[in-house]
């Protein structure tokens, strides 16, 4: 991850300009938005906020909650969980408010499990490639919650799969992602609230992915 510890850095990377792609959010004193960007042939995403902030018994005067989401990406990359590489992330505080920064790579080739779903309606596909982009949501989750860390914003928008060449999962929107202290505690949070609003995904296959995850 490239992180500079200058204002220079910090400024440019505010000051990029895109489409957005999550409009900005004008809330609790606060602002969250994504813009997605090109650089040096590349696509990024660009989230910004200003006072989004979690408070904690360490932090009870809060702390922005890009911090957290940047230490979560880096702790599931660890366990082996395929999230968004990190190019830039940084939060200041700037003539006392906080402003925080997190770029990330286009994770290429995937799309939401939700768009598969979609976007398969139409096409057909063969039975063994939903099989396997099944089990590869399974180990996802899996590695996540090896690490008794839970999503903790677990819908299908955030679950992201790639069916083209190697079949693969893995996971967006982490902010909100915490470590229990039980793997099963995060297990039953997860899946608890992604069951709540399954649509696309068939009751049948997420059944499928639940016996994957447990044979594994």
């Amino acid at each position: 991850m490239a992180v500079s510890n200058g204002l220079d850095e910090f400024n440019q990377w505010w000051a990029t300009e895109g489409d957005w792609v999550e409009e900005p959010n004008y809330r609790r004193n606060g602002m969250s938005g994504v813009q997605c960007v090109e650089r040096d042939g590349k696509k990024l995403y660009v989230k910004r906020m200003t006072q989004h902030l979690f408070r904690s018994v360490r932090y009870p005067f809060g702390r922005p909650t890009i911090v957290r989401e940047i230490a979560v990406i880096k702790d599931l990359e660890k366990a082996g969980v395929i999230v968004p590489k990190i190019v830039y992330g940084k939060a200041m505080k700037i003539d006392g408010e906080w402003r925080a920064l997190l770029v990330t790579e286009d994770m290429k080739g995937f799309i939401s499990i939700g768009d598969w779903y979609h976007q398969h309606a139409v096409t057909p596909f063969p039975d063994d490639v939903r099989e396997a982009m099944l089990k590869a949501v399974a180990v996802a989750f899996k590695k996540m919650h090896s690490v008794n860390r839970q999503h903790g914003c677990c819908y299908v928008r955030h679950i992201y799969v790639k069916t083209e060449g190697t079949v693969e999962a893995g996971f967006l929107d982490l902010e909100k992602s915490r470590r229990r202290l039980s793997r099963e505690k995060a297990i039953r949070h997860d899946f608890a609230q992604l069951e709540k609003y399954l649509d696309p995904i068939p009751k049948a296959d997420w059944e499928k992915v639940k016996a994957y995850y447990y044979a594994l």
